[in-house]
């Protein structure tokens, strides 16, 4: 599988939006699998292109933990 730049997820975009071309197609054709294409596609549907500006960001197990204890903590 490679790894897509932003100008290929806008192309995806649009063929899949403008020209119907299905997320199986699309796939083969960028050699990516249709469920990551599907993630990728509902993300601009639903925040648009400037989703793609935005960085990837890793959070450390510390702050995942505390996250989950306070989540806890408001369910009970």
């Amino acid at each position: 599988m490679s790894k897509l730049s932003k100008q290929d997820k806008i192309d995806i975009y649009n063929s899949w939006k403008n020209y119907g071309k299905s997320v199986e197609q699309l796939g083969r054709e960028y050699n990516v699998t249709s469920g990551n294409l599907r993630y990728v596609l509902s993300l601009m549907e639903r925040y648009g292109v400037k989703v793609l500006d935005k960085p990837y960001e890793n959070y450390a197990t510390e702050f995942k933990e505390k996250a989950i204890r306070v989540t806890a903590k408001h369910l009970l």
